[in-house]
């Protein structure tokens, strides 16, 4: 027993004596400093799906999506599941003016009538509370080092393109059609950062909103046509350089803060293929009453 806890001593004590040089101090009895090992972390280019980067892009962006949603509630319709498509093509035009275009390509899906309880089948080459939109983005602080911001604002205008056309059906049968988002505009506006944290990990986050001075039957609770949502969102994302795959996490979330609040928590993964695409896709939770209650997203990030 005593050799035993002389041992565990002899151990306690080297123990003791190595933690100041793993911290990056030195280890005391030579003349030498250990400093400390960073890990080597990856600088590819890593979108996350919801939130953007405030750092300029270096060449033409190309991003398609797809999206899987349940329990979505718009104005007139609730219990909406269904699929989406859309593109945005991101145009820098130096290093730190750059131009994003969005179009929603489509979306289809099953609903529930509110006023009748009745099922509702819709489709259309249109969003539904993201219109075609142009957004001018300006990066007007660079991380200089380690640790600092990137910081840029955005302003955009939005305006419908196209409508989804929706059916009343009961029992196999149409009992009525409407034309749902067949009209609107809106103006979008906010901030963006980012930062190199440590140990591989980047910060992407976004803060802004968007007003809808004109819109038709999407407002997700209540009848009024003309509205504001913020919109709020913050990726972690961990890139080691020898990874072949990047986890990240992001939470999103959108409301007015008062009767309509949907926060999402979006765990996810980021293949890259080559050095020019990358491959996203995730899950997203709805921890609140509004809002999916799940949507399960693709996205396909291409640069030129």
């Amino acid at each position: 027993m005593k050799k035993a806890t002389t041992t565990i001593s002899a151990l306690a004590i080297s123990l003791a004596a190595a933690l100041p040089a793993l911290a990056g101090g030195s280890a005391k009895g030579g003349d030498f400093i250990v400093p400390p090992v960073a890990a080597p972390c990856s600088d590819h280019a890593i979108q996350p799906l919801f939130s953007r980067y405030a750092q300029t892009a270096n060449s033409l962006t190309v991003r398609a999506g797809y999206r899987s949603f349940k329990d979505v509630e718009l104005q007139e319709i609730d219990e909406l599941d269904g699929t989406s498509y859309d593109l945005e093509v991101l145009i820098p035009f130096n290093d730190r003016l750059q131009f994003r275009i969005y179009y929603p390509m489509h979306v289809e899906g099953d609903a529930r009538d509110i006023a009748t309880g009745l099922d509702v089948e819709l489709e259309g080459d249109s969003g539904l509370l993201d219109f075609p939109s142009l957004t001018l983005e300006y990066q007007y602080q660079k991380a200089d080092a380690p640790g600092d911001y990137n910081l840029a604002f955005y302003f955009g205008v939005g305006y419908v393109q196209d409508y989804v056309y929706s059916e009343t059906v009961s029992g196999g049968k149409v009992f009525g059609a409407d034309r749902i988002n067949h009209r609107g505009a809106a103006a979008l506006f906010g901030i963006k950062a980012d930062k190199q944290l440590n140990n591989c990990w980047t910060f992407v986050g976004n803060l802004g909103g968007r007003y809808y001075w004109d819109s038709d039957d999407i407002h997700p609770n209540s009848d009024s046509d003309r509205f504001f949502l913020l919109d709020a969102s913050a990726a972690f994302i961990y890139a080691p350089s020898d990874a072949w795959v990047f986890p990240a996490v992001e939470f999103v979330y959108q409301g007015d803060l008062s009767d309509y609040n949907s926060l999402q928590v979006v765990p996810q993964v980021i293949v890259p293929i080559g050095s020019h695409v990358d491959l996203n896709a995730g899950v997203s939770v709805g921890v609140l009453d509004d809002g999916p209650s799940t949507e399960a997203r693709l996205q396909l990030n291409v640069r030129f």
